[in-house]
């Protein structure tokens, strides 16, 4: 099917320049639905003022007509005193009850102005009613009919509508179509092109055609609408420009809402292990100065025989929540879940690209410290019935009744690695590989509970390492940590000493060990950073 479009080009051109802005909507609206007749709604009350807010609206007044032929020049020059002297015109959005309350008309007119304000604010634009011949002929003043909506992209059913036979006979009507006309009415038009609105079981034999038609229909009445509003003048216009003032305002600060929202959101994916596009088809690359950690529950084969599946998996998933969630609190992110053991990593390649300044390998490793102390610290919270995460306490009533102990061990280091998407080619990861990520998961392996292992190096770095207005990450999450309030009067803080302070630590929460050895793996000094205070600690 092809027919030719008119130019919304050149109505664009034009419809600024035209003081009959209205009648150059009609004409053009007119050739590209190639309809029958066309008419233009007035949404207003008893005063019958234009540029009403549409709450305000109570009735439709038919304002103007165009059409096809002789029928359609007597409609445009005559069109609204017919209807109004068929009393079709105004059409009263509501109706008074016996009883003084107000009651929704019935009726397509009213139904279009009463609720195309709404539907607009939800991104409804158009409303069809592919067929009216049936209704028309009913002996009934309403019938029942199935209408669509489109809102620039898809169409949609609606409820059933009931709409004036006595009009669709004044009109002979085949089919239906609105439009909303913003801060004026509603464009309608009586009987399109009925081969646009063809269907093949449920879907319109056009479907291409017909919204390409829709959507220039749009982008006409923005503009003309546009147009016209330059036609209001002293304390109307003020209002109008109030209006959509305020309307900007809301969007605006809706947008902003929605922003912050959508960059918490990208901030947790990419935290427990979320990659766009470009990263999961990037180039494998050797990462220098990465710090990666393991996280592994100690005696998992044991401990999982003690309870259902049901109960170990529920346990389990909450254990790694809390762990994906600290990892995007301290902007660390997760490489992988491996069954009980998390996989957690601080590299420059996952870093936001919108935080200018790069983050140091200190920082890094004081971020990975705080965020696997904060896993163990909730984790704990967790098994003693104290985390929001769990009010009804479910997970300290199943280790009670299951007399089992459930605690985590980690280990972390720092060095090189490669990083690179790895797997098949429909189910893929990036992840890390290299003798830092071995170290660190050996470290693990041959740890204790509820605290980290580290290497000799890691702990020479932490030793020198402090918090000061350069670790800008860190610095902005400690100086909102309980307990740290003020803490940004302060120019360097020592890392342990804030490690301390932080998690309720008075004594020593280093240990130094020797001769750790696990297969392959064998050093003569490593050390032990405590996670969970005890009781000669606690105040």
């Amino acid at each position: 099917m092809k027919h030719d479009l008119p130019d919304i080009d050149k109505f664009e051109r034009i419809v600024f320049k035209k003081t009959h802005t209205l009648d150059l909507l009609l004409s053009f609206s007119l050739k590209l639905m190639q309809a029958r007749q066309v008419g233009l709604l007035l949404g207003t009350n008893k005063t019958h003022f234009k540029f009403l807010p549409p709450d305000k609206w109570d009735r439709g007044i038919m304002h103007k007509f165009n059409g096809k032929g002789f029928a359609g020049l007597i409609l445009k020059y005559f069109g609204t005193f017919i209807v109004k002297h068929r009393g079709l015109s105004p059409v009263r959005l509501y109706k008074d009850t016996q009883f003084g309350e107000k009651k929704e008309s019935e009726g397509v007119i009213s139904f279009v102005l009463r609720k195309h304000k709404d539907f607009y604010k939800k991104g409804v634009k158009v409303l069809l009613i592919d067929t009216i011949r049936e209704a028309s002929n009913d002996d009934e003043s309403y019938s029942k009919i199935p209408i669509l909506s489109y809102n620039g992209d898809i169409f949609k059913s609606l409820p059933d509508l009931k709409i004036n036979n006595a009009i669709a006979k004044q009109f002979k009507a085949k089919n239906f179509v609105s439009a909303y006309v913003p801060d004026y009415g509603a464009i309608v038009f009586n009987t399109i092109n009925e081969n646009f609105l063809q269907k093949t079981g449920e879907k319109f034999t056009h479907e291409l055609e017909l919204k390409k038609r829709l959507n220039i229909l749009i982008s006409a009445i923005e503009m003309a609408s546009l147009a016209y509003i330059g036609f209001a003048k002293g304390r109307q216009a003020a209002h109008l420009i109030w209006r959509k003032e305020k309307s900007l305002r809301n969007t605006a600060l809706q947008l902003k809402n929605k922003r912050i929202e959508l960059n918490v959101q990208k901030e947790y994916l990419r935290a427990v292990g979320a990659v766009n596009e470009k990263q999961l088809n990037m180039e494998a690359v050797n990462i220098t100065d990465g710090v990666y950690a393991f996280m592994d529950m100690v005696g998992s084969a044991t401990i999982r025989n003690k309870f259902s599946p049901r109960d170990y998996f529920f346990i389990l998933n909450l254990c790694h929540q809390i762990a994906a969630n600290n990892a995007n609190r301290y902007s660390c992110r997760i490489d992988n879940f491996i069954g009980d053991s998390v996989f957690i990593q601080n590299v420059s390649l996952f870093d936001d690209e919108k935080n200018h300044i790069s983050t140091g390998t200190h920082e890094r490793i004081m971020l990975m410290v705080f965020t696997l102390a904060s896993i163990f610290n909730e984790i704990h919270l967790l098994k003693t019935g104290q985390h929001d995460m769990d009010t009804a306490g479910r997970v300290k009533e199943l280790i009670d009744k299951a007399q089992a102990n459930i605690n985590f061990r980690a280990g972390m280091e720092v060095g090189t690695a490669l990083i690179g998407p790895l797997g098949s080619r429909k189910r893929r990861i990036v992840t890390a590989i290299g003798k830092a990520v071995d170290d660190a998961s050996r470290l693990e392996s041959s740890g204790i509970q509820e605290g980290i292992h580290i290497s000799e190096t890691l702990m020479d770095r932490l030793k020198d390492a402090c918090i000061t207005r350069d670790t800008r990450t860190l610095w902005q999450i400690i100086c909102k940590t309980k307990g740290m309030n003020g803490s940004d009067n302060f120019d360097s803080l020592s890392f342990f000493d804030c490690y301390k302070k932080v998690f309720g630590f008075r004594k020593n929460v280093i240990t130094q060990r020797t001769n750790v050895s696990y297969k392959e793996f064998s050093k003569d000094i490593t050390y032990w950073i405590k996670c969970i205070p005890d009781s000669d600690d606690w105040d």
